[in-house]
């Protein structure tokens, strides 16, 4: 698991790094470039900010829903799955999206960061945690169930004969 947590983080980079790019781009054509302060961030006060935000879950959310992993998730050979290792459904990938925001405030970042590393071997965000998810490599499958045991002959005859 440790190598997924490693992958993880440079899937993480990855996913900031287009976030970033779709910033730039926000503030760069509607933002407000005549903003007091300069920086992308001043720049995108009120509905270029808010695009930003709906545009930036509906990456996570979409990709995660459609493919169950975002493109530095995929980069890095990396899935999301529910705890069973089944297919994650709508309503877990929105959970696990919905508490990234909280994940992003910097007063509960390091409640995230610090829940990562006492998951143990799991090492399970806070959004994980919530949706009953996990990332897994893009290699592992979930187990099939496994085949009904046969019952034995007499308690078959047992049952045929009332």
């Amino acid at each position: 698991m440790g190598d997924v947590l490693g992958r993880r983080i440079v899937a993480a980079l990855i996913d900031v790094a287009l976030i970033g790019i779709l910033l730039v781009v926000i503030a760069k054509t509607l933002g407000n470039d005549e903003a007091r302060e300069y920086s992308l961030w001043a720049e995108t006060q009120g509905a270029p900010r808010t695009l930003f935000f709906l545009l930036t879950f509906a990456y996570y959310f979409g990709t995660e829903l459609v493919w169950a992993q975002t493109l530095g998730k995929r980069v890095m050979k990396l899935r999301v799955v529910r705890d069973d290792g089944t297919k994650a459904a709508a309503g877990p990938v929105f959970i696990r999206n919905v508490v990234r925001l909280f994940d992003w405030l910097p007063s509960l970042y390091l409640v995230g960061v610090i829940t990562l590393f006492a998951t143990g071997e799991r090492r399970a965000r806070l959004g994980d945690l919530a949706a009953k998810t996990k990332v897994v490599g893009d290699d592992v499958r979930p187990e099939p169930p496994a085949p009904p045991e046969r019952p034995e002959d007499d308690d078959v005859l047992a049952q045929i004969m009332r």
